[in-house]
């Protein structure tokens, strides 16, 4: 339910959505498969950080946000120092400025 409003947020932004991820395996599988412009990464996904995910998109060269409702508990040193966050819940302002953001 909750990605589905992101997306929507994300369309309604006027971007296209490339896919959904419910974990971080098939995460990482679009990160090697998808051609995307940006992302915006959940934190957690089923039980598991998204650091990884987050490594491997910066190894591509895509900019990206973090999803979450923990606020504080980000772990800057890995999702990175300048990385935008997404705070849970949602607003369509919020997820269209940072896509703005990441678009350059």
């Amino acid at each position: 339910m909750i990605s589905m409003l992101l997306c929507d947020m994300v369309e309604m932004a006027g971007h296209e959505v490339a896919g959904e991820a419910g974990s971080v395996d098939r995460a990482m599988q679009m990160v090697e498969e998808v051609t995307a412009d940006a992302a915006i990464v959940d934190l957690r996904l089923h039980n598991r950080d998204s650091y990884g995910v987050m490594q491997e998109l910066r190894k591509k060269g895509i900019p990206f946000a973090v999803a979450s409702g923990f606020g504080a508990d980000i772990d800057r040193s890995l999702a990175g120092e300048d990385v935008p966050i997404v705070s849970k819940p949602y607003s369509s302002g919020e997820v269209a400025a940072v896509l703005s953001r990441l678009a350059g």
